[in-house]
């Protein structure tokens, strides 16, 4: 879920520390698709905790957009299949039906 990897620290690496900026972007998105709110997914520019870190470049959370296209309800709520962190990010996976 978080692709901040030019913001990666050494504490991120050696200690697992998990930096305001990833778990907000990441609780942001966990609720929100949780919710099943594409419109709020769509604001993340202005409304994702984060943002500038955890996807210093749209093109890797874009993504969740096409997948969002490929379902007959794009607004049915996520289910959440993998989380947690590694390095510091998350590594949130979600599901739809």
């Amino acid at each position: 879920m978080v692709h901040g990897l030019p913001h990666i620290t050494r504490d991120m690496l050696l200690h697992g520390t998990v930096p305001a900026w990833s778990s907000g972007f990441d609780d942001w998105a966990a609720d929100t698709l949780a919710r099943g709110d594409v419109d709020e997914l769509a604001s993340y520019a202005t409304h994702a905790p984060g943002m500038a870190y955890a996807h210093p470049t749209p093109e890797h959370y874009l993504p969740i957009f096409i997948t969002l296209g490929t379902v007959q309800n794009p607004e049915q709520p996520a289910r959440a299949v993998i989380d947690g962190y590694v390095a510091g990010l998350a590594k949130r996976s979600f599901q739809l039906h």
